[in-house]
């Protein structure tokens, strides 16, 4: 009798011991859930998620060495990069404009693994002795160009100027447009031009601004006084957007990366000439304080101001 008392006995305390460890071992995993979740809060905070990534490039090739090497360029392009835009001039002011080096460019920027699109640059173009024959090569092997790769992206062109395009992507705006810089050779083309730019622009800053969270604007030329009556118009339009812009040109060769315009929420960037460093990586993020993040990607020569 007495020895069945206390196998009951043990056998009570043992149950006991075995809620308590299994209470314990509750309060460990709960302990050990919070402790994680703070930690991925704590990573989230410090670095702001990026959503996406695109490159840009401009201003090459402009000598042999370059015809070689950007190849390389675009198979190195980050493979997390959706698509790659190339910012005009194909080749130098001072070499020909002569059929061969359209095709040859075209046939190199055809190799790119991600979607290419391209704009006009006034070494290919406006600077040439002849414009529009050279006009005429532009299109023959670069129009539509980015039509060339199957995409998702839902690009629209404007009917006046099928060089120009637009889509969005993953609430991003994306907008090319045909500025140049260089030999004002028209005066009556240009300015017609800069009008166009500025319709293409507003109609779908207009249409976007409530479902996007930035947008982009791509050309070629960094601006002079020769684009003012495009400039003006286009910070009133900017302005009125209310959201962040980066407006990414080439002309220049050297890295530029400022806020000059008055629309304050303008970020204008200068891309390296391609000679120079490999093309542009651009994140974006979910911060809109912080929505694009930009990535040189180790030039061999720095141009920071």
């Amino acid at each position: 009798m007495t020895r069945s008392i206390m196998n009951g006995s043990q056998s009570s305390h043992g149950g006991i011991q075995d809620s308590i460890g299994r209470w314990r071992m509750a309060l460990l995993i709960v302990a050990t859930i919070s402790f994680v979740t703070l930690t991925v809060d704590a990573a989230d905070d410090s670095k702001p998620l990026e959503r996406f990534s695109i490159s840009v490039m401009g201003d090459v090739p402009y000598a042999p060495a370059e015809v070689v090497s950007l190849p390389q360029q675009l198979i190195d392009v980050p493979k997390q990069s959706v698509f790659v835009v190339h910012l005009g001039d194909i080749k130098t002011g001072r070499s020909e404009c002569v059929e061969p080096v359209y095709e040859l460019v075209s046939g190199i920027l055809s190799k790119s693994a991600q979607q290419l699109f391209i704009i006009p640059g006034d070494n290919e173009w406006n600077d040439c002795a002849n414009p529009n024959e050279a006009w005429t090569l532009w299109q023959k092997y670069f129009r539509r160009f980015d039509q060339k790769w199957k995409s998702n992206l839902k690009v629209e062109r404007q009917a006046e100027r099928d060089e120009n395009f637009a889509f969005v992507h993953s609430n991003v705006l994306f907008v090319g447009i045909n500025l140049v810089g260089g030999r004002v050779h028209d005066p009556n083309e240009w300015k017609r031009r800069h009008a166009e730019n500025l319709d293409w622009i507003r109609r779908y800053l207009e249409r976007e601004r409530n479902s996007v969270t930035s947008a982009v604007i791509f050309a070629h030329a960094h601006p002079t006084a020769h684009h003012q009556d495009f400039m003006d118009p286009f910070f009133d339009v900017a302005t009125a957007f209310e959201k962040p812009i980066l407006f990414i040109h080439g002309d220049g060769h050297k890295w530029i990366h400022d806020n000059p315009y008055q629309a304050k929420n303008i970020v204008r960037v200068q891309v390296d000439q391609g000679g120079i460093a490999p093309p542009l990586t651009v994140s974006f993020t979910e911060d809109p304080r912080n929505p694009f993040v930009l990535d040189r990607r180790k030039p061999s020569v720095s141009q920071e101001p």
